[in-house]
């Protein structure tokens, strides 16, 4: 059984206490269910002959305080609920679902009274995941978290690339999580890489990016060429 994919929750990628701490803005009003053991992976892709590929070890599903364990396995509307996914490694090289990471995401839930229940889930993932960052969108925020990590780099719009990932559930019976993301943009930073897996990849987005990036510029960047470094610098002062 497969949830309805415009029934999914919206989706954090995070690696460490600050992201944490971000994707766990708004949530004081929610419960949260806690899969730490069950793991999940995306499929490969190859831009510009550099594999992209991410590991997840566990993850943390936000919902509204009514919305039951039968609920969810029966397929209720999760759209407007949050799964923050904890990525394998930090940028780091360093475990980004430790004991340490684990006792401060429970000590988080306490300290802003959110009731969480740890749940039995458990799958193992093999395999080595890319050193790059990963911010996943529904709407134009596409650019706006994952500009500061580019510095004089570039960026590349891969229009049909598509990104998979299923979420198993063997101990619980909920509903197998298949999110699909088509097509993503990719800043290439100094140090580090941003990746921006999209949702909606439409017309009201490329209209957004064409008001920032202006209308001789944003061709290209849609065809898959690289945008200047200064470019993405004019973007992030815009979206300030």
């Amino acid at each position: 059984m497969e949830y309805n994919k415009n029934y999914l929750p919206d989706f954090y990628s995070v690696r460490n206490e600050e992201q944490i701490d971000y994707s766990f803005e708004g949530m004081k009003d929610k419960k949260c269910l806690l899969f730490f053991d069950n793991g999940f992976v995306s499929n490969i892709i190859e831009p510009n002959k550099r594999d992209i590929r991410f590991i997840w070890d566990g993850f943390l599903l936000f919902v509204d305080k009514d919305i039951s364990i039968d609920d969810i396995k029966n397929g209720i509307d999760l759209h407007d609920e949050r799964l923050v996914a904890l990525q394998r490694m930090s940028v780091r090289g360093e475990r980004s679902n430790s004991q340490e990471v684990r006792e401060y995401i429970i000590k988080k839930l306490e300290e802003m009274g959110i009731s969480y229940e740890i749940m039995p889930d458990k799958k193992e993932v093999d395999g080595y995941p890319s050193k790059c960052d990963l911010w996943s969108t529904r709407d134009e925020s596409v650019l706006i978290d994952a500009t500061n990590v580019t510095g004089d780099g570039q960026a590349f719009y891969f229009n049909d690339a598509k990104f998979t990932y299923r979420i198993t559930f063997d101990s619980s019976g909920l509903p197998d999580m298949n999110f699909e993301h088509i097509g993503a943009i990719v800043l290439r930073g100094e140090n580090e890489t941003a990746i921006s897996r999209l949702l909606d990849n439409d017309s009201n987005l490329r209209s957004y990016l064409e008001g920032i990036v202006g209308k001789e510029k944003i061709h290209s960047f849609i065809q898959d060429c690289d945008l200047p470094g200064a470019t993405i610098s004019n973007i992030e002062n815009k979206l300030k």
